[in-house]
């Protein structure tokens, strides 16, 4: 076994054992608490209103349905909705999951999601798929974050391979809005074997985190090229507004 994937190994196990408290800062928790007191009261949940097409929240004062950069460009996905905002305990937990291996806070976190997320968006999909890795990152990572945390969510069929990633892209984080678009631009391709489930169909994308939507826009639009006629994301956190160039809201050397 290589060394990284022994670490990995380790760490589930020591999670295993002994469970590391809150998800966001490992203080004690209650029996089955996900989060401490404190931090449960940092948790910001997404609320109307909101943008119908890309979810991104609205001023109350606001009286269109759609924000303006969707009012400007629609995006290739037809809807996106997240369950909160990726700052405080949420970011902290989605974190300790996704870079160092917190197998607690992966499960607490896809319980949370699927406990919380409102029925009414996960209906009108046929079939789901999380986006995916390239080989080299789910080599060093040991796992899909999307596919983990959206694994108890009351989707349809969930087919894991259903997207590639064509080539390994750099790290988004770091990025503006047009550098992240131009960074996954092409990115991803439907595997052959699926394209006739995919014309016709409705698919629902799975991911962890939406910054400014331009990985889960180049899926949808991936899967609209191949003959899906409408596709969702969902997401369990997104950021409240674009990241400036040098703004990192996600851990530094991943996507």
């Amino acid at each position: 076994m290589q060394a990284g994937g022994a670490a990995r190994l380790g760490n589930a196990l020591i999670n295993l054992a002994f469970p590391p408290g809150c998800a966001a800062c490992s203080a004690p928790c209650g029996p089955g608490e996900l989060f401490c007191s404190h931090c449960a009261d940092e948790l910001s949940f997404i609320e109307p209103p909101y943008c119908q097409i890309c979810g991104r929240p609205q001023p109350a004062t606001e009286s269109h349905k759609l924000c303006p950069a969707c009012r400007k460009s629609q995006p290739a996905f037809d809807r996106a909705r997240a369950l909160g905002l990726h700052t405080g305990s949420l970011a902290r937990a989605v974190r300790g999951f996704k870079y160092y291996g917190k197998v607690s806070a992966g499960a607490g976190l896809a319980r949370l999601w699927a406990e919380s997320i409102p029925i009414r968006w996960l209906k009108g999909a046929d079939l789901a798929a999380p986006v995916p890795l390239h080989p080299l990152r789910m080599m060093k990572r040991g796992f899909n974050q999307s596919l983990r945390l959206g694994a108890k969510l009351a989707l349809p069929e969930m087919i894991p391979d259903l997207l590639i990633r064509k080539r390994h892209t750099r790290p988004q984080v770091g990025l503006g809005p047009a550098q992240r678009r131009q960074n996954v631009a092409q990115a991803f391709k439907v595997r052959d074997k699926y394209l006739e489930r995919i014309e016709g169909a409705r698919v629902m994308l799975i991911d962890d985190v939406f910054t400014t939507g331009a990985t889960v826009n180049e899926c949808a639009a991936e899967l609209k090229y191949a003959g899906a006629v409408w596709v969702g994301a969902l997401t369990l956190v997104r950021a409240g507004k674009d990241p400036e160039p040098d703004e990192s809201v996600e851990m530094p050397g991943e996507e």
